[in-house]
């Protein structure tokens, strides 16, 4: 299996590198040990697409950000995902506070952030009347938005996928291939080797250990969970933007925001931790989430609770990205330690990494530009949003689109098809392409006729499909032949 490009990692920044480079003429494989996309950080994470006031002037972090933030704007409408381009608030609840908005507005100004402006805690409540009486001021940032993540990577991916790019999930990378001269040959995997002269860690909370592998020791990861609370959709509308409190040394503190899709929601904590799977929820954890939720909205309505979740983020010891090209061995990139604002700037950063493997690894790559290049992805379409007319043009074409899958989100047979047919293996893979199984049941309806159409459509048995891959089967085997496994009548 030979190519020009070996990506490790297909959250939003190795997507949005394999679409970046997808622009020129290469042969590009990226690896990624989830069976369905998004997974890690950039499946579990705020969806913010920051205004670029957070990050410290000269750090690469406040490099990236705002080019990435109006990079996000363009490609809604090329890649088709949904974005809310609804501003966001930082909220003082006392001087000190109010002093530190200030600093915000001034680093914001020099990171070339445009509109920030300080409000008072007056109007702020004109703007979102459910926010505390006890805040004074805030910052408002209109170039802020809230992306629908799901949505965003699949979209990257695909797009990538239409100017040739392959994927491979379920593919762990094991190890690095080295030639005679020490220098990068490929990537060793659970499924063979992987053949190319320059390989791309974009590995999230793994990236450290890729790293070693190539012999840098130069950052670590410090693994760091956040938790959350997801609401009903009938929250939509309590609040309209991102509302944060003043960030500390921890963070960003604990947000509420409405999502894309309109679900009320809030947190993170940032809990660091050294195993980079554990995403268990904890309850002192979403205590903390609560607490930081209702400072900032008093009557957060948290009996409309539906789930709860918890990402691990891959936070670095300097709290900035890591982001280079190793001298030795020659081939390897990192692209490491991309947490907050991390979505935000990694079209950006796409676009800077292939601008170093033109500078900084010629002697291995070539980047010659692909006229063919195809910029626009549609998305499946959105059924619950279409009107009338527009649903039933949609089910006279295609009769699946008249069966509705999940009540919840008004999802078809038709979707979960069309995701089928775009990759989807798992009943999270729906999910992800679909927001099947998001909704107020969590999949208690509709799991069960997604897992039939799955089976059906793949022609594999029903008890061999799974919610995310692996062994995580659904059903074991058949009621009649477990009990008459265990001796009974």
């Amino acid at each position: 299996m030979n190519y020009d490009v070996i990506i490790i990692g297909s959250g939003v920044t190795g997507a949005g590198i394999a679409r970046e480079l997808s622009k020129y003429k290469l042969k590009i494989a990226v690896l990624d040990k989830a069976s369905e996309l998004p997974s890690g950080a950039s499946r579990a994470n705020s969806s913010m697409i920051h205004g670029g006031f957070d990050d410290k002037p000269g750090t690469v972090k406040a490099k990236f950000c705002v080019p990435g933030n109006k990079l996000w704007h363009k490609l809604k409408d090329e890649l088709d995902v949904h974005l809310n381009e609804c501003g966001s608030y930082v909220c003082a609840f006392n001087d000190k506070e109010t002093k530190h908005l200030e600093e915000l507005l001034e680093q914001g100004k020099a990171n070339g952030a445009p509109g920030l402006e300080i409000i008072s805690g007056v109007k702020l409540r004109e703007k979102e009347p459910n926010v505390s009486s006890e805040i004074v001021a805030a910052l408002w940032s209109p170039e802020a938005a809230i992306i629908n993540n799901f949505e965003a990577v699949n979209a990257l991916i695909e797009s990538a996928k239409i100017n040739g790019a392959e994927l491979f999930l379920e593919t762990s990378a094991t190890g690095l291939l080295f030639d005679e001269k020490n220098n990068i040959r490929g990537v060793a995997t659970n499924k063979g080797d992987f053949i190319a002269p320059v390989v791309i860690n974009a590995g999230g909370v793994h990236a450290q250990e890729i790293a070693e592998w190539a012999g840098d020791t130069s950052f670590k990861i410090i693994p760091t969970k956040g938790e959350y609370f997801l609401l009903d959709r009938t929250t939509q509308g309590f609040i309209h933007s991102f509302l944060f409190s003043c960030p500390s040394k921890a963070g960003k503190g604990v947000t509420v925001l409405q999502t894309a899709e309109g679900n009320l929601m809030s947190g993170p904590t940032a809990t660091e931790q050294e195993d980079p799977e554990d995403r268990s929820t904890t309850p002192e954890g979403l205590a903390e989430v609560l607490k930081g939720a209702r400072r900032l909205v008093p009557d957060f309505p948290i009996r409309l609770n539906i789930t709860t979740f918890a990402g691990v983020r891959a936070n670095t010891e300097s709290g900035d990205f890591e982001i280079g090209a190793l001298k030795n061995p020659r081939g390897f990139v990192n692209v490491a330690g991309i947490k907050s604002p991390g979505f935000t700037s990694s079209p950006a950063i796409a676009e800077y990494v292939a601008e170093l493997l033109k500078e900084e690894l010629a002697d291995r790559i070539k980047l010659i530009p692909n006229e063919k290049f195809i910029p626009e992805r549609k998305n499946i379409p959105r059924f619950l949003y279409l009107d009338m007319e527009k649903r039933k043009e949609l089910a006279k074409n295609d009769p699946a689109y008249a069966q509705i899958v999940c009540r919840c989100e008004t999802v078809t047979e038709g979707q979960v098809l069309e995701a089928i047919r775009r990759g989807a293996r798992t009943i999270s893979a729906v999910k992800m392409m679909t927001r099947a199984g998001t909704g107020r049941c969590q999949g208690g309806f509709c799991c069960p006729r997604v897992a039939e159409i799955l089976s059906r459509e793949l022609n594999i048995p029903l008890d061999e499909i799974t919610r995310h891959g692996g062994n995580s089967k659904l059903l074991v085997g058949k009621t009649k032949e477990f009990l008459l496994e265990k001796g009974a009548e």
